[in-house]
């Protein structure tokens, strides 16, 4: 047998070191980093410190040596290789105002041809299709956005720089500064495109081979993403650029692209014909991804004084995309021959709906009639979420769909049906690819989710938080799922913006941080408080009107050292659980025979725990805590504190999670334990308690389910007015906590609160509260997940 011939390999790709010196000024150093070895940026686990973005203005972008893209080897005397993400951004904001950075840039292929292109938007705007990236590779095994048909009279082909097949790189000026167009999603490469303004600078890289010209070819197979065409108005003609200097390359190196290049796998608007087309589609089978059940994966509007009836939506992945035939913008002329030119919208979806598995459709482009009704169908869909809302009491929510209006044809898998807390704040407004009308909500809105069965959107509705089942629920709209959400903050979160000395991440905390946790000083108990360490939690920088100066436990305030078990015994789980996006929390309803414990967090915790009790003094009130300190004369057991006699008893206790929050001072164990708080409770009082957001999850598993507030301050200036003697740098402080509490705890707030005088944000308080109070409540339900 003859050997086999030897495959040709690969050399590996070939790298340059820069030394880059900047001056940190006013702007900061101006550019954002993503990566890490807890958060790889590149695909294959590459744990590099890679610069994602330079923004206008900082040190970087007025150098002009630093590139999007290049991987950080070293900052000053602190090397950032294999090193946590957290790391890397310590390193930066501690260089001092002469950083000294060691990058590392991959060398592009001799024959690659990386150009910068510099195009000035027509009439036509940009001119080009693009198609790839993360999760729809337009070459195997490639996540680049690359060119995919010239337009005539573009500005691209006006220019004649730019190729079918060339990879699109970087785009170098965008309102944002250079953004990298490597490993993104197609959406994301579409959005920074669209960002641009009149002059686009663009970074491209050529191919080995010749540009392959789109033909009249068979049509290659479809992708869930068409390529995206650049159109936007501009009087401007389009100057021709010089290409960047030669950059060094290996002679090693084997060629890029070795593959040819697969034509563009959808067309553009200007390939459309406008002639009536026949289209044949089969209604999926049950399983089939993202519209599985029967459905066809499209929506229409329309079908009101003969208007016609016309595509307005198209679902990723549903056979009206797979077949890559029916576009948005059609006019629906007829349905396995049933004529539906004057067709009402009802005539139409039942049309469609009884079309059986292959469905023949004649269809006619017709892009400025459809736009006409783009005013309306904001208004369709309004009525079409009534005709769901009505329905959907039906067990069949699916024919309900169907028969409303223009979510028609948009079917999923198996219902299924939850009750969740909203966790983020939702606008529709400013979420794009809605295939209906948004739903609105704001942290802790009850949602009654009537079918979760899709990845991407949710059906839901808002309940009333109060549990007030006489209160009808509100109008059915579409809500972002999980899996969208999740995927959408973690892209958005991925870099650190560095602007003067002030890093803003929503990384996780260190581990030095996390361990802190477990032998914290703290001064999370009303009867220790401290001036120094009130600033700790973001509460406000002066002493409570109730802390008596000669108290001889309050004198000269040391820290207490706190116990919180908890968090040593779970401390491993703190990288995982600290990185999860919040979105939604399932829960249940349940009557309760007690007044809730009240927790407030953030800046004005004191003056409204206070106010509150000052005002309601029949509603609300404070708990008994325990100590092992010997009981002084004046001193009555019971009222001023229990008092413990038995060290060991109380550490057993505190061990047993008997108490939701325990310290030491002097010596002496100090705590606040369940049974305080659920005697309160039980003479039907709220329990103020000043504690942590730790002490949240512990009365909730001792089924006192708080209502926990959180006080969010709008901005370090509102922090500055709302107390005149907090200065600058205290504010700073007080914001900055006050951000890492939500990102700690968010998940435990009942409602988040905020406002521009401390009286707004009382009398929000006391609405919540009066909300939140029952009988009937939602609680946490751990035993369903999402």
């Amino acid at each position: 047998m003859a050997p086999s011939s030897p495959q040709p390999q690969q050399a590996e790709p070939e790298y340059v070191t820069e030394e880059i010196v900047l001056e940190r000024g006013g702007a900061g150093l101006g550019f954002s980093i993503a990566g890490g070895t807890d958060n790889p940026h590149q695909a294959g686990g590459d744990s590099a410190i890679y610069v994602t973005k330079l923004i206008p203005g900082g040190a970087a972008w007025a150098d002009d040596r630093l590139r999007a893209n290049d991987a950080i080897l070293k900052v000053n005397d602190t090397v950032v290789e294999c090193v946590p993400h957290a790391v890397a951004v310590e390193a930066l904001k501690q260089a001092g105002n002469t950083v000294r950075l060691w990058v590392r840039r991959r060398v592009p292929s001799r024959n690659s041809g990386v150009i910068e292109i510099e195009l000035i938007k027509g009439t036509k705007g940009l001119g080009f299709s693009i198609a790839g990236g993360i999760g729809n590779q337009h070459i195997p095994g490639d996540n680049g956005i690359y060119v995919t048909k010239i337009m005539d009279g573009g500005a691209a082909q006006a220019d004649g720089r730019l190729n079918v097949g060339d990879k699109l790189v970087a785009v170098r000026n965008t309102p944002n500064g250079e953004c990298s167009l490597e490993n993104v999603t197609h959406e994301e490469a579409v959005a920074v495109l669209k960002a641009t303004q009149d002059r686009v600078i663009l970074l491209a890289c050529k191919p080995t081979q010749p540009s392959l010209t789109v033909t009249d070819a068979p049509r290659p197979p479809p992708s869930p993403s068409p390529p995206q065409t650049f159109r936007q108005e501009s009087p401007k003609p389009a100057p021709v650029r010089e290409e960047l200097p030669p950059m060094r390359y290996s002679e090693s190196l084997t060629p890029l692209g070795m593959q040819p290049l697969p034509p563009a796998r959808a067309v553009s608007e200007e390939d459309i014909t406008r002639e009536a087309r026949n289209i044949a589609l089969q209604k999926s089978s049950a399983g089939a991804p993202g519209s599985s059940g029967g459905g066809l994966g499209f929506n229409i509007v329309g079908g009101e004084e003969g208007e016609g009836i016309f595509v307005s939506f198209i679902l990723n992945g549903g056979p009206a995309d797979l077949g890559g035939d029916l576009k948005r913008g059609d006019q629906i002329l007829s349905v396995n021959g049933q004529d539906l030119t004057n067709a009402t919208h009802e005539e139409a979806a039942q049309a469609l709906k009884g079309a059986g598995q292959t469905v023949h459709i004649v269809a006619q482009y017709k892009p400025e009639e459809y736009n006409r009704f783009e005013a309306k169908i904001q208004e369709l869909k309004q009525q079409m979420n009534q005709q769901i809302l009505l329905a959907s009491s039906n067990q069949n929510l699916n024919a309900a769909v169907n028969a409303a209006g223009t979510a028609t044809l948009l079917r999923t898998s198996q219902k299924r049906s939850l009750y969740v807390r909203a966790l983020f704040e939702y606008d529709p407004s400013k979420d794009d690819g809605l295939p209906s009308r948004g739903l609105p909500f704001k942290h802790g809105d009850i949602l009654h989710v009537v079918n979760a069965s899709d990845d991407e959107w949710w059906q839901a509705r808002r309940l009333p938080s109060n549990g007030d089942s006489n209160e009808p629920p509100g109008p059915l709209g579409i809500v972002p799922s999980k899996r969208r959400w999740d995927r959408k903050q973690k892209a958005r979160d991925r870099s650190v913006k560095f602007q003067g000395h002030i890093a803003t991440s929503n990384d996780k905390q260190s581990t030095l941080e996390r361990k802190k946790k477990n032998f914290s000083f703290s001064r999370r108990f009303p009867f220790m408080k401290s001036k120094d360490d009130r600033s700790e939690d973001g509460s406000d920088q002066e002493l409570s009107p109730t802390m008596s100066p000669g108290d001889a436990d309050g004198q000269n305030m040391p820290f207490m050292l706190c116990y919180t078990q908890d968090e040593a015994q779970h401390e491993g789980m703190e990288d995982e659980v600290g990185g999860n996006v919040l979105s939604y929390e399932t829960v249940r309803q349940v009557t309760i025979q007690y007044a809730r414990p009240v927790i407030i967090l953030g800046p004005l915790k004191d003056r409204i725990n206070d106010d509150l009790i000052s005002e309601f003094p029949d509603k609300f009130g404070s708990c008994v805590p325990h100590t092992t300190r010997q009981r002084r004369e004046y001193e009555v057991d019971g009222r001023d504190y229990h008092f413990v006699s038995s060290r060991e008893q109380m550490e057993k206790d505190i061990q047993n999670h008997m108490f939701i929050e325990a310290g030491q001072y002097n010596e002496n164990l100090y705590g606040t334990s369940v049974a305080s708080v659920r005697q309160v409770a039980e003479k039907l009082k709220h329990c103020i308690l000043d504690v942590s957001g730790n002490a949240i999850k512990r009365l909730q598993v001792a089924q006192l389910y708080p209502i926990a507030i959180f006080i969010r301050p709008k901005s370090v200036e509102s922090i500055m007015e709302m107390n005149k003697r907090t200065t600058e740098e205290q504010a700073k402080k007080t914001y900055e906590r006050a951000l890492k509490m939500e990102q700690e705890f968010g998940e435990y707030f009942t409602a988040v609160v905020s406002g521009d005088t401390p009286e707004e944000i009382y009398g929000r308080v006391k609405e919540v509260i009066n909300s939140q109070s029952g009988p009937s409540i939602w609680v946490p339900c751990r035993d369903q997940p999402l």
